[in-house]
């Protein structure tokens, strides 16, 4: 059981299957679990962002027929899983040609240039009623809000994460916008991931660790609306009817 209040080790890389996961702690578990609420057995789902392949190969395993879709073959590890090669942000549905009962596009939007697009692009290939299951980093967490205050930039989008390509922060409240403006229907929004409220490996000067911790603290304490999580995970519905 991990520690909700204290934290004072560093993260260990997950792997799934011998998949490494590039997510937070437990994402990947966290949205299996989602998707076993929500999609159906056998239900055709496609895996956008797919990386190495790990929720691909894990969400197979709970018994959905997955087809994956990612830039980069080369990193592909699962190879009895279908793989689509494709930039996602020279669009999906031209390129997908099918449509999917479910779609899974984890810690994904953060990357593309256009996250509207991204949302309407993923509605044009899900079949009506059929799910979205979506996450982000949580730029309006306890700890994001502290370090907002402290650098004037978010959780998950300094300098260094540019390096693997963190470009586009999104609120839930900008994502709820957008999605409903495309169509889809938002189920549920959820924390995920794992965010103690101290965090004490330090690595920043201690001064300025104790500050932080210090902030975090008061803003989980006083904070509204969607505070809690690493991540958000959105569920979001097609309508029945729509096409």
């Amino acid at each position: 059981m991990r520690n909700r209040l204290i934290n004072t080790e560093p993260k260990k890389i997950e792997y799934y299957d011998g998949i490494q996961i590039h997510a937070d702690t437990g994402v990947h578990e966290q949205a299996a679990e989602l998707a076993d609420k929500y999609f159906r057995t056998g239900d055709h789902v496609l895996d956008v962002g797919a990386g190495a392949g790990a929720l691909s190969q894990r969400l197979t395993d709970h018994g959905y027929a997955v087809t994956a879709l990612d830039v980069d073959p080369q990193k592909w590890i699962p190879k009895q899983i279908p793989f689509l090669t494709l930039d996602i942000d020279k669009g999906i549905a031209r390129s997908v040609g099918n449509s999917y009962d479910s779609v899974c596009c984890l810690e994904v939007i953060e990357h593309v240039e256009n996250p509207w697009n991204l949302l309407r692009e993923v509605y044009s290939v899900t079949k009506p009623g059929g799910y979205l299951l979506l996450s982000s980093p949580n730029i309006t967490s306890f700890c994001s809000r502290a370090l907002f205050f402290l650098t004037g930039k978010f959780h998950q989008f300094n300098d260094d994460d540019l390096a693997y390509g963190h470009i586009s922060p999104i609120s839930a409240f900008e994502l709820q916008h957008a999605a409903a403006s495309v169509g889809w229907e938002v189920v549920e929004i959820k924390g995920g991931g794992y965010l103690p409220v101290f965090n004490l490996v330090a690595i920043r000067p201690l001064l300025w660790t104790f500050v932080y911790n210090v902030l975090c603290a008061l803003g989980f304490l006083i904070s509204k609306g969607y505070k809690d999580g690493w991540c958000l995970f959105y569920v979001l519905r097609k309508p029945e009817g729509d096409r």
